[in-house]
């Protein structure tokens, strides 16, 4: 059983108040990718970036945090770049500049219970689509299960293309997690039982519905979850909902590895699965990286306190 985040990799460089802070490099999987290896899950990335020295320090960086990079796509040219300009709540607002060259990465074969998390714009662009689409079929047919987040930074609505990627996207895949702000820029909708309502339409699905600092909602069946996070001082938002993937992910496999199946799960389960996904997500934002601290593993062990599991507002 093995978990493989698909997606781009950047390398941000940081600035607050004009003034350069730092740069690392991230994107979406990447950040998701490194959380998990440093929990010590057999995680891969599938990604591309370029022979040059910002490729070198993400292919470094990688590999020192326990992450696969048999399917890393390298390519002779320059890798992406965003400039993240930090604002006083700790918010960032970027400017992306793109590789030099846009290629196809090359997808592992994956086995049943494999785990595959997809996201960010890497999953609608337009090169490399039908590759996407087969492999995302395939996971489906061999009985892996295929997490989708949209992070759609821009309204869908007016933008026809762009959404029919995106709601294919959602029919191939098992769970759906997105942020209130991305699915109110794919379907105009501010609810977390709309939103549902809505790609249910697409089959049985599962649905993460973040709300920021107002917790996280989770759909599924006949349960319905709705839980706050805790007050913290927050450090940066940068990576939190990636790192609110990456701790689902966490949940899932320690169940599933155990041999328990997704469709099993019970009120228990996914309710420390969201849980998961809010500890991830907190202690990111109460650090300046965009992945899990180390010494958030070390000194926690990533232990779902049992009384933040019983704070959930409803059950329905």
């Amino acid at each position: 059983m093995r978990v493989y985040t698909i997606g781009e990799t950047t390398y941000d460089i940081l600035f607050f108040n004009g003034l350069l802070i730092g740069s690392c490099s991230g994107g979406s999987a990447f950040n998701s990718s490194v959380s998990l290896g440093r929990c010590g899950l057999p995680v891969s990335l599938v990604t591309t970036f370029g022979y040059d020295q910002v490729g070198d320090l993400s292919m470094e960086f990688l590999k020192s945090n326990g992450v696969g990079c048999d399917f890393i796509k390298r390519f002779d040219g320059q890798s992406r770049i965003a400039l993240a300009f930090i604002d006083r709540d700790k918010n960032a607002d970027y400017s992306f500049y793109q590789a030099s060259k846009d290629v196809v990465p090359e997808y592992p074969d994956t086995q049943k219970m494999d785990i595959v998390l997809l996201g960010s714009s890497f999953a609608i662009r337009d090169n490399g689509r039908e590759n996407l689409l087969s492999f995302l079929k395939k996971v489906k047919e061999v009985g892996g299960l295929v997490i989708y987040d949209p992070n759609a930074r821009q309204r869908l609505t007016d933008k026809p293309e762009l959404l029919k990627k995106t709601l294919e996207n959602f029919e191939l895949a098992s769970i759906i997690k997105g942020s209130d702000q991305d699915f109110k820029n794919i379907f105009g909708l501010e609810d977390g039982q709309s939103v549902y309502d809505r790609i249910s339409e697409f089959g049985q699905k599962c649905l993460f519905y973040t709300k920021g600092s107002l917790g996280a909602e989770l759909f599924v069946q006949n349960i319905h979850l709705d839980i706050p996070v805790p007050k913290i001082k927050v450090e940066s938002t940068i990576g939190a909902g990636d790192n609110f993937s990456a701790g689902i992910v966490y949940g899932l496999y320690k169940r599933m590895n155990k041999g328990l199946s997704y469709f099993s799960f019970g009120l228990k389960d996914w309710t420390e699965i969201l849980n998961s996904g809010l500890l991830f997500s907190t202690e990111v934002c109460g650090s300046t990286e965009n992945y899990l601290p180390r010494e958030s593993v070390n000194q926690r062990n990533l232990r779902i306190n049992i009384n933040q599991i019983n704070q959930f507002d409803s059950i329905i």
